[in-house]
């Protein structure tokens, strides 16, 4: 006989329960019927009743929730046959299908990884509530891009076998701006001042490349810490922002954001002292806290001074010192007293330098770069340096150092450095155009660390329709234990220079030089080349006076003795897009006695980078060349292919490539013994979410001169829009560009353009 012992039947939002009871009763067995995707193991997970228990009014409600709580079934029915307990289920829909139409802004891909990321995916059981996960779930990816005008809409559908597929369709809208930003109770600070210290701005010119304008949650809360900092770091100690409110308009287009904070009172520095127990002498502490009492209050002073007492300690061997600066606030004085209680504990001893990871350089190779040295004081500066040493190599992805204690000791410790291997080989193909040049192509080979010794190798070949070249190189960077390096070069350059828009003539140069390097610190090197080379030249059809006078004198064919001295120092924080630092370069090249012809050339390069905003979206950069060739002893003339020119990119923009500066006889390119060029530019992103990609604008001045005929007056200057694009075969960089100062006949061109090689 079958007794209805408990249903439960649901609705999308209404569950009844209806319990009728004959007696209890002791199951004996227990059957699951109506599963479709579950499998019975899963069914039964789900049932807290077993075999034995007694089924009661209480036991069987509490299974039928315990089971609905489970989220796999839309219908539970409990029923008795005798002593047997049936349960009849039916199972909810599981999603086989998520489509999604309409997102043009936001990749399908990016959308879907939101969605699983929520839970939300294909074969997962569905819920009504899910629908709204999903819709939410978009919304937030939309209003992350500042797009709040975003409507999502769902529609489910039967695919048959209890699955359902749901089609999103998405209508993105438009961005959404920041329209207004107020700021209330800053009377010590304008508005525009305190607006300079964030990142989200109104509508401008510049937010049409920054994209700034369009809020974020994330960025306000930096921009309120922003805020805070400055205040705390003018003194205003008891400063408090009260209140922010971030409005809609209506159609979601707009944002207003209103920040309303209470500045307190500007405080001053009150007793600084000094408090703990310590091993270095008071006067160095002093040297580096400073008595800065009457001074206005700052935090960020504050958080220094105590870094530095920090590494002061950490560079005399108290690896583990505390310093931690206690501030008192007087708020009836209106200063802040502070005690720096310090903690140094003993004197740590390096026993052991150990490497992890090099599986295919020497521990030889790294060791030479440690500053740290086994047996010696421990030194956080040291220990510091030697990672960013070994990191600079450019033969690890990663390195990591860790100091561990040593077991049974209470002033000692191991440093170990955990590297992880990197490409130290690099065979690279070339094919690009270079502005006055054409097409060129090329290969090359570049071993950073050849067999795992740190030496690098080099082989390179390129042709272009003026040029082909062809170099090896080999370097010992350890030459001797001090860091001198050695190494050695092999060139030939064949290169026709009426094909650059130059005089018609040729040169074939072969040469080798012998290179030795000395490393002044991690930023400054100073380099010299001994060397030989040939040089054959070769007059066209119908050559300049200049050259055939040369030549009539000196010849064709030289036979040159060289040294060149290089000093450089270089702080930029990235090779391609630098954003910060510093490089200046100078360098001397100068004919040695007993050859053919004798002449030097000197030149100076320097390039400069400093961000304009915090965030370094904008970026000035000014950089300058100055250079010099002239003859010296028997050699009354400089050889004219040892001109310098100007014009085009990489030089002046805005004039045709190599064309300033002083004519031959067949008004022709010339170039000049001096050469002088500047440029002042500022760089901004094009696209906020394409760093690979890059614009600035530019103002070029210079030219090149003859000897001792240098005038400001022959300077000519352009500027325009300089956009750079990495691209997977090299930089591509166009330029449109106008001149700002001419002369009658000089030759301009608005555009260059250039792939695959960097100037």
């Amino acid at each position: 006989m079958k007794h209805i012992v408990l249903s439960v039947l649901l609705s999308c939002t209404l569950a009844v329960s209806q319990v009728v009871m004959a007696t209890s009763f002791t199951i004996e067995d227990i059957n699951i019927d109506g599963l479709q995707r579950l499998s019975s193991s899963q069914a039964f997970a789900q049932l807290p009743l077993k075999v034995g228990d007694t089924a009661d009014e209480r036991s069987l409600a509490y299974a039928t929730r315990s089971m609905f709580k489970s989220g796999y079934f839309e219908d539970i029915q409990l029923e008795q046959e005798g002593n047997v307990l049936l349960v009849v289920v039916q199972e909810r829909p599981a999603i086989g299908f998520i489509g999604l139409e309409g997102n043009k802004i936001l990749a399908t891909e990016q959308l879907r990884s939101a969605l699983e990321a929520a839970g939300l995916k294909e074969g997962e059981i569905f819920k009504r509530a899910t629908l709204a996960q999903i819709e939410l779930e978009l919304e937030r990816q939309y209003n992350r891009q500042g797009r709040y005008a975003v409507l999502v809409e769902s529609v489910v559908s039967e695919l048959g076998e209890n699955r359902v597929s749901i089609n999103v369709k998405i209508n993105e809208g438009i961005t959404s701006s920041i329209s207004h930003i107020n700021i209330i109770g800053n009377d010590n600070y304008a508005d525009a001042e305190l607006m300079d210290l964030m990142s989200l701005k109104t509508p401008g010119v510049w937010t049409l490349f920054t994209k700034d304008d369009q809020y974020s949650r994330e960025k306000l809360t930096a921009d309120l810490e922003n805020i805070r900092s400055h205040y705390l770091n003018k003194g205003y100690v008891l400063f408090n922002i009260e209140s922010t409110q971030v409005a809609i308009s209506p159609d979601k287009t707009s944002v207003f954001i209103t920040i309303n904070l209470v500045e307190g009172e500007e405080f001053k520095i009150g007793k600084v002292s000094i408090a703990g127990q310590y091993e270095v002498d008071d006067a160095d502490i002093w040297g580096l806290v400073g008595e800065s009492s009457g001074q206005v209050f700052s935090r960020k002073s504050l958080v220094n001074a105590a870094a530095d007492v920090r590494q002061l300690f950490g560079d005399n061997g108290f690896a583990f010192a505390e310093v931690q600066p206690v501030p008192l606030v007087n708020e009836v004085q209106k200063t802040v007293d502070v005690q720096y209680q310090i903690r140094s504990g003993k004197r740590t001893y390096v026993r052991r330098i150990n490497f992890r990871g090099n599986t295919r350089t020497s521990d030889d190779v790294l060791r030479r770069e440690v500053r740290q040295m086994e047996g010696g004081v421990a030194s956080m500066a040291d220990i510091t340096a030697s990672k960013l040493r070994l990191q600079r190599l450019g033969f690890f992805n990663n390195v990591v150092v860790e100091t561990t204690p040593v077991v049974g000791t209470d002033d000692q410790l191991d440093v170990e450095f955990a590297v992880e291997e990197g490409l130290t080989a690099d065979w690279s193909v070339m094919v690009g155009y270079a502005d006055g040049e054409g097409a060129f192509w090329g290969g090359s080979v570049n071993q950073n660390n050849f067999l795992g010794t740190g030496n690098k190798m080099q082989a390179s070949f390129s042709s272009s329709s003026s040029t082909d070249e062809y170099k090896f190189s080999y370097l010992n960077p350890y030459y001797t234990i001090d860091g001198v390096s050695r190494g050695v070069d092999l060139y030939y350059t064949k290169r026709d220079y009426a094909k650059v828009d130059v005089s018609n003539f040729a040169t074939d140069t072969v040469g080798m030089d012998l290179r030795f390097g000395y490393p002044i610190d991690d930023n400054t090197r100073l380099d010299f080349k001994v060397g030989y080379e040939r040089i054959d030249l070769t007059l066209g059809a119908s050559p300049s006076v200049e050259a055939t006078d040369f030549t009539n004198a000196e010849g064709l064919n030289y036979k040159q003795f060289k040294t060149s001295v290089n000093w450089n120092n270089n702080t930029l924080n990235d090779f391609w897009y630098p954003t910060q630092g510093s490089s200046h370069g100078v360098n001397l090249d100068l004919a040695l006695p007993n050859s053919d012809l004798n002449f030097y050339q000197l030149s100076y390069n320097y390039r400069n980078f400093t961000p304009v905003n915090y965030t370094e979206s904008l970026v000035f950069s000014t950089g300058a060349q100055v250079a010099v060739v002239g003859a010296y002893g028997a050699t009354s003339t400089t050889p004219f292919f040892t001109n310098y020119y100007a014009g085009g990119f990489g030089s002046v923009r805005g004039f045709a490539n190599n064309s300033l500066g002083p004519t031959n006889s067949l008004s022709e390119p010339l170039g000049g013994q001096i050469l002088s060029t500047a440029s002042a530019e500022l760089i901004f992103p094009l696209f906020s979410d394409m760093p690979s990609v890059r614009t600035s604008l530019f103002v070029d001045v210079g030219n090149v001169h003859k000897s001792g005929e240098f005038t400001l007056g022959d300077l000519r200057a352009s500027g325009g829009l300089n956009l750079a694009w990495l691209t997977p075969v090299g930089p591509l960089t166009l330029v449109l560009a106008a001149p700002l100062k001419q002369k009658t006949g000089d030759l301009t061109q608005s555009t260059h353009i250039t792939l695959g090689r960097s100037f």
